[in-house]
């Protein structure tokens, strides 16, 4: 197959994928979770455009030479790994919920469609518990106390009960402070294949930036040539760079919030996951500025504009896709779930893939154009809106306190 063939049907396949998602985050505020998952996530056209996003691309990939450059390679297997996890956990993986009152004993759980499933072992609450702030009445922590058989487990916000290839996440509990509800998850597969994509995909991230042909390092060299005086005398670059990070600094002043947290933000993940995302949506912002200023400068100066923007896209992008990503960890650690199609997640994938298109600008005529590729940088800056913005405003979610 030709390689203008395969882009099309790869790029086709994530537009196709990301206008998927957008419309699973409509009908999820309209008609709820369940039917979005119905109608989009797990409908067999959404993840048959997973797949030839995936074949799609990595045929592309070896077609270009990129069997070659190894970081490359990695980052794009870390991808289909992931993928490969994302659909064992679908096709294997069960989760549901327990509802338990003390001394209670219950060796079922319930599906998420409602159907029991029997558990290979008893399990009882022992005790339940509400930890609060000192001196205040606004909780810290929720604790059961949960004897699995003869074994006595404690579970608890970002604490995992792990029970014969069984997690137990704590989910809720009756307000007379007597019973407690478990989210439950047997996904004995799925977890660790993501897990181990998730690892390659920061390794072959780091090492990308350290390969000698990258196309980073290449635009690197090429900004780092010596240009004519009077351009080396501008001072706008430093500026907009200290106005970039007076913009980072004021966002995470509104992002860590003051005072006592609710008890599923009191990890130490909270600044890991936040503080890159944050940082890639501050250097998407600039670049999205200095897409404004190139279409106001002459071919030869906005071109040059064009290989600051891709030489900020790179970093901008692995900062997002760490944050996600781990982000998906501290959601799998805290929810039993390491990826539930929340509005929040959902756009925050789309914005991924957007950028994603353009680190692939040199294989795509238009991205080559600077006056394109500025115009792309604003445009594309409206998904990080939405994503840190409107998602609250408009479509909730889990992350609605985010």
């Amino acid at each position: 197959m030709q390689s203008k063939t395969l882009k099309i049907i790869s790029y086709g396949a994530v537009a196709a994928v990301i206008a998927m998602m957008v419309a699973g985050t409509v009908v999820e505020r309209l008609h709820g979770a369940a039917a979005a998952a119905q109608a989009v996530y797990h409908h067999p056209v959404f993840i048959a455009l997973w797949a030839v996003v995936a074949v799609a691309g990595l045929a592309l990939l070896l077609r270009s030479g990129g069997a070659r450059r190894p970081a490359v390679l990695a980052l794009h297997a870390a991808l289909l790994l992931i993928l490969a996890g994302a659909l064992v956990t679908h096709l294997t993986g069960k989760s549901g919920s327990i509802h338990l009152r003390v001394d209670e004993p219950c060796s079922s759980f319930e599906l998420e469609d409602g159907r029991p499933e029997i558990l290979p072992f008893s399990v009882r609450l022992e005790s339940f518990d509400i930890e609060y702030y000192s001196g205040t009445r606004r909780p810290s922590d929720y604790i059961s106390v949960v004897d699995f058989d003869d074994e006595r487990v404690t579970i608890s916000m970002n604490r995992i009960g792990k029970v014969a290839g069984y997690r137990f996440y704590q989910s809720g509990y009756d307000e007379d402070g007597a019973g407690t509800v478990l989210s439950v998850s047997h996904d004995p597969w799925g977890v660790g294949i993501t897990y181990a994509g998730y690892l390659l995909l920061l390794l072959s991230m780091i090492a990308y930036f350290f390969e000698k042909d990258s196309a980073w390092q290449q635009n690197r060299r090429t900004l780092r040539r010596p240009r004519e005086p009077e351009r080396r005398r501008s001072r706008w670059p430093l500026a907009l760079t200290l106005a970039g990070l007076v913009l980072l600094g004021l966002w995470l002043l509104k992002v860590f919030p003051k005072g006592p947290l609710m008890p599923v933000l009191r990890s130490p993940l909270l600044v890991i996951h936040v503080v890159p995302i944050i940082v890639s949506y501050t250097l998407f912002a600039l670049m999205a500025v200095l897409g404004i200023i190139g279409l106001l400068l002459p071919a030869d100066k906005s071109e040059h504009l064009q290989r600051v923007e891709r030489l900020i896209l790179t970093p901008a992008v692995f900062l997002l896709t760490f944050g996600t990503f781990l982000g998906a960890v501290w959601a799998n650690i805290s929810w039993g779930s390491y990826w539930t199609w929340d509005p929040k997640e959902t756009w925050a994938l789309a914005t991924l893939l957007i950028y994603a298109v353009a680190l692939h600008g040199s294989s795509l005529p238009p991205f080559r154009r600077p006056r394109f590729f500025h115009v792309f940088c604003i445009l594309a800056f409206v998904a990080v809106l939405v994503t840190y913005f409107g998602v609250n405003l408009f479509l909730g979610g889990m992350h609605s306190y985010a």
